[in-house]
């Protein structure tokens, strides 16, 4: 018999802004923003794997959705449920890699990447505090629904800050943005119908 665990509601609406809805790409890092909760939120993907799925297929990253979400798998509850590095923001880095990485030999050569990656670290920190998973979720009990809406804000701002970060780069990327994938946000029935199918596939 299959079982199916629900999580607990969290709405995340389309009007939900987590940068200044005056800013040139708003409307493209806010959707980011909510898709990725959306999908952590609802059970379907770990933290990990929301933020950087949804990086990888709005701004054509060139990586199979199946692939994207793979790459992610390890890093929930900062990484392999160690509690270090929140994953939503391993995700996030991982994909400013992905879109705006280096590809030369050199330790040098990777310098710009890594202060971007910086840049996402800092902001996130000071959003929240802290970027220890442990450390995140302290105050509140595991699966719960505190934790669930704590951990999906997190999922939220880190996919945002990533996407605000490479577009601010590659402004020629919001061509690229698919708008109804990212504004179509799943409730718990399409969710657990989704999660069903996908522990009835072989």
């Amino acid at each position: 018999m299959v079982s199916i665990k629900i999580m607990p509601e969290f709405k995340i609406e389309r009007s939900s802004c987590f940068f200044d809805s005056h800013d040139e790409h708003s409307r493209t890092v806010n959707a980011i923003g909510r898709k990725a909760a959306n999908l952590f939120a609802s059970g379907q993907m770990w933290c990990a794997e929301a933020v950087f799925y949804v990086l990888n297929r709005s701004f054509d990253g060139g990586l199979p959705p199946e692939t994207a979400q793979q790459l992610g798998s390890g890093l929930g509850q900062g990484v392999g449920g160690k509690g270090c590095i929140c994953g939503a923001l391993n995700g996030a880095a991982m994909a400013i890699g992905l879109l705006l990485g280096n590809h030369k030999p050199g330790w040098s050569t990777n310098k710009h990447v890594m202060e971007l990656c910086g840049q996402l670290h800092d902001r996130f920190r000071k959003a929240f505090g802290a970027t220890c998973c442990r450390t995140l979720t302290r105050s509140v009990e595991e699966g719960s629904r505190q934790h669930i809406h704590r951990c999906a804000m997190h999922t939220a701002m880190a996919a945002a800050t990533a996407a605000e970060i490479i577009l601010e780069q590659k402004p020629q990327l919001e061509e690229k943005v698919d708008f109804p994938f990212l504004e179509r946000l799943d409730g718990r029935l399409s969710s657990g119908l989704k999660i069903l199918s996908g522990l009835l596939q072989p």
